[in-house]
């Protein structure tokens, strides 16, 4: 393990946090090339830390905008940051996830691979390095990034569900199940395993079936917010236009989502207007 070690605890802030300006002045005044009593927390994707110096709190206010989906305003400020604690692995970590959000890929796998470099043993870097590689169709790579997950983490469950997703994608439907499911072993009843199941029987047509299996996820955990754009598919196959609309209406509530990185919102309200209509006739 590095300096970095990476433990997950409830993030903590302090009561009164110092003006933004104030920690500007504190970063100028005092340049610090890493912090090694910070503790990190994934938060819906973004990084938040524990502490009181300049760089928790600094990165903290970035993670809340980020949060906000202003990730322009937060990437100034972690590349502000940067400039005096370019070993910082939230820093890096976030700005990977800004680049992500405004559709630049190419800084997005600097600052991931920076983060990689930074703590080696973090396995979720590889998964937002796999999935840009996704983006570009490198499918080879990513799944080497997934395996680096994996080694790293045995229990990594997003790992199996991205490699399980390429084989999806390319309809190698036995490949994609045997990954979902590995899933499961490790976790009974994990969301994205059984909703890796529920894709399956789908894009087999077989749509109750498919819409049985999404019914049974639990959602009050983190789960993939596509599940509600399955559930309306499958909804819409077989004609059932008000579940279709809510379950449409439901995923255009998560439009901080990385569903709608590769997916189109107008297209989805589109459907959503379809079924509203088909419904009320």
């Amino acid at each position: 393990m590095t300096a970095y070690s990476i433990i997950f605890i409830q993030l903590i802030l302090p009561a009164q946090e110092p003006d933004l300006k104030d920690l500007i002045k504190l970063l100028h005044s005092n340049p610090v090339e890493e912090n090694p009593s910070e503790k990190i927390e994934l938060k819906s994707g973004v990084i938040f830390c524990t502490g009181k110096s300049p760089v928790a709190l600094l990165n903290n206010k970035a993670a809340e905008l980020m949060l906000k989906e202003k990730y322009s305003e937060a990437k100034e400020l972690l590349m502000e940051g940067l400039t005096h604690a370019s070993l910082f692995f939230p820093f890096r970590y976030n700005l990977g996830e800004c680049c992500l959000f405004l559709d630049d890929l190419r800084g997005a796998l600097l600052h991931f691979n920076k983060a990689k470099d930074i703590v080696p043993e973090y396995s979720k870097t590889f998964l937002r390095i796999g999935y840009i590689y996704q983006r570009w169709d490198m499918d080879s790579d990513a799944v080497m990034a997934f395996r680096e997950a994996l080694k790293r983490n045995v229990k990594e469950l997003g790992s199996y569900i991205l490699i399980g997703d390429i084989y999806f994608k390319r309809n190698q439907l036995e490949m994609a199940k045997k990954y979902y499911e590995a899933t499961l072993k490790i976790q009974h009843r994990y969301p994205d395993g059984l909703l890796g199941q529920a894709k399956i029987l789908f894009k087999e047509e077989k749509y109750f079936q498919s819409m049985l299996v999404i019914k049974s996820i639990k959602t009050d955990r983190e789960y993939d917010k596509s599940l509600h754009y399955y559930y309306a598919e499958a909804a819409f196959k077989l004609r059932d236009y008000a579940v279709a609309a809510r379950e449409y209406s439901k995923l255009l509530e998560f439009k901080n989502d990385r569903f709608f990185l590769t997916n189109s919102r107008s297209l989805i309200e589109h459907k959503l207007n379809l079924s509203i209509r088909f419904s009320e006739k």
